[in-house]
């Protein structure tokens, strides 16, 4: 399809080892990465890439994420991923992403909402005052539950051992890197978990991390949800639910 005409890009990935779990299955947070990297990726392929969009005073923030698992990708597989832009509802971008086998079978759906931001001030900026060309699909729609708004009142969870941020962490926007939430949040989980098979994951960023911050961490356990949630002087960093099978 022709990605200069429509929104639409696709294209194959190998799901490698080093991106798996001990099931050697993919990692909740390399989807999160497939899917950051894929809508750079398809800006990119129509002249908005990073440096266009510093230049012009934009960089696009995942806000929140929600993800549909209908069977986890596993280690060596090729993936055929696509993302589109869906809509712009009020100041959120929405873009979906779908995960397909070779064999054209659905693995794993999502859909993000993205703010567009000015990294200078870290104003949040109207969709009025973006120059650079959207390309919506809004008759196409993701098989995946919207993007909700997560929320655990302070107390009302179970305290997690802080979690420190390191230089690691970071990404070019010198904050935590989007999907390093998702492995911190499953590293809060009780260990029990980790052998069960995840089905959805949700996830909000609220405030963002940085060098030298420490997250306060604490968690709500159900049957098969686990809420975590980091806090960062005092306010809401991200949330993470993570829904498993029963």
């Amino acid at each position: 399809m022709d990605t200069l005409k429509t929104s639409w890009y696709e294209k194959e990935i190998e799901l490698r080892f080093c991106d798996c779990d001990p099931k050697k299955q993919a990692k909740p947070s390399t989807l999160c990465k497939y899917m950051a990297d894929l809508a750079g990726i398809a800006f990119g392929a129509r002249g908005m890439d990073h440096q266009y969009l510093l230049e012009r005073g934009y960089v696009f923030l995942l806000s929140r994420l929600s993800v549909q698992i209908f069977r986890m990708p596993v280690a060596d597989e090729t993936l055929v991923a696509a993302t589109w832009e869906r809509e712009v509802k009020r100041a959120e971008y929405l873009r979906d992403f779908e995960f397909r086998s070779k064999n054209g079978s659905l693995l794993v759906a999502a859909t993000t909402s993205w703010i567009l931001v000015n990294p200078l001030t870290r104003q949040i900026l109207r969709p009025t005052e973006f120059d650079g060309e959207l390309l919506p699909m809004p008759e196409k729609v993701a098989d995946v539950p919207p993007c909700c708004r997560l929320r655990l009142r302070d107390g009302m969870g179970e305290p997690v051992e802080a979690r420190k941020i390191r230089y690691s962490d970071l990404d070019g926007n010198g904050h935590v890197y989007n999907a390093v939430y998702a492995d911190i949040a499953l590293d809060a989980l009780p260990e029990a978990f980790y052998s069960r098979q995840l089905v959805a994951m949700q996830l909000n960023f609220c405030h963002e991390a940085v060098l030298g911050d420490s997250l306060a961490l604490e968690r709500q356990v159900s049957d098969d949800l686990v809420l975590v949630k980091g806090c960062v002087n005092g306010k809401d960093s991200f949330l993470c639910e993570f829904q498993y099978q029963p």
